[in-house]
């Protein structure tokens, strides 16, 4: 006799057993995919593949998993489907509620039949792919220490067993912790004349938090085409969009440069992105021999005190500055020593 199995039903909350004959070959198209709101009929389809029933009770665990974490932090459902469209296997990733940049990925299985085909390796690597997009920093799981093939299988996609701590509200038990460090989804290009358009932009977006008086295109092309030796601009980058913009000077100086503007798009704030223009400061002036870096900006600019301060930035001066809008503010001198 063959051995019933259980796929999503047609009628109300029931799921229909089929045999295995009926089971798809290995050879059948699988593909995986990427849901931040699933459907009702895939959060069924999930049920009834994770625990054989797609009764209301195992569908709203799935509702109220989603709920909590996306209403807490973040999250996302990898899900294995084949060619009929029925779920074969799923994950589910949350974001850290304290670091917006570690994911943690848990409740991985796939179907009897459909193991040892490299699926669950397949569904970790599209979220991996996903939280690159995303700009997340580090994928953790946590794995029992007698589960074998799961440590096998972690450690060959590129995790590595690190010392365990605790993740929001999870329950942990004895289990191993395992990270990847996913790589930085930036990167950086001189910011040129043929540039003006992108350093505009920001500019205008964040006029207002930089205490600014409004500047053309026109005047930002010369100021970009000056060839000014004391300074140096970027753009910051993810793929070929340009981000922020950054510019560095002091550079005619022996001790220290300055960031003398760091402005991110409006619509990217709270993205690492700020983090990783500093790290580019500090790479550069180091290169160029400075011994330290510094930063000005105003008292009620909290946002870049955070910045710098988070970045190993401590307070040098506090005292009155003259804003390019030619009001006087209070305002912070951050430095930071190279080592």
């Amino acid at each position: 006799m063959n051995e019933s199995k259980f796929v999503p039903g047609t009628k109300g909350n029931e799921c229909q057993p089929i045999g295995e004959k009926d089971m798809p070959k290995q050879e059948k198209l699988i593909t995986i995919q990427i849901s931040k709101y699933l459907t009702h009929t895939l959060a069924e389809k999930i049920a009834a593949a994770h625990w054989h029933s797609c009764a209301p009770e195992w569908v709203d665990r799935i509702r109220l998993a989603a709920y909590d974490d996306s209403y807490f932090y973040d999250c996302f459902e990898v899900v294995a489907l084949n060619q009929n469209d029925a779920v074969i296997g799923s994950l589910h990733c949350v974001q850290n509620e304290s670091d917006q940049n570690l994911w943690y990925y848990g409740d991985l299985f796939v179907i009897p039949e459909y193991r040892r085909m490299g699926i669950a390796a397949r569904m970790i690597k599209a979220a991996i792919d996903h939280l690159k997009d995303l700009g997340a920093k580090t994928l953790r799981v946590y794995v029992e220490p007698d589960n074998l093939p799961s440590i096998a299988l972690h450690k060959s996609i590129g995790f590595g067993e690190k010392p365990c701590q605790g993740f929001n509200n999870l329950i942990l038990d004895g289990e191993l912790m395992f990270e990847l460090d996913l790589p930085c989804p930036y990167s950086v290009i001189p910011a040129k004349t043929d540039k003006a358009m992108f350093v505009t932009r920001f500019y205008s977006e964040n006029i207002e938090s930089l205490h600014g008086k409004p500047i053309s295109l026109d005047e930002w092309k010369d100021v970009l085409s000056s060839n000014d030796e004391d300074e140096q601009n970027f753009l910051i980058c993810r793929g070929c969009m340009p981000l922020a913009w950054l510019r560095i000077n002091g550079l005619l100086h022996k001790d220290m440069a300055w960031i003398s503007m760091l402005v991110v798009s409006d619509k990217h704030h709270r993205q690492g992105i700020g983090s990783y223009a500093i790290s580019v400061s500090e790479k550069f002036v180091k290169e160029k021999g400075f011994r330290k870096t510094g930063a000005r900006t105003t008292e009620d600019n909290i946002p870049a005190q955070n910045l710098y301060r988070k970045c190993g930035y401590a307070v040098a001066e506090y005292g009155e500055c003259t804003t390019g809008d030619g009001v006087k503010r209070m305002g912070y001198t951050f430095v930071k020593e190279m080592n």
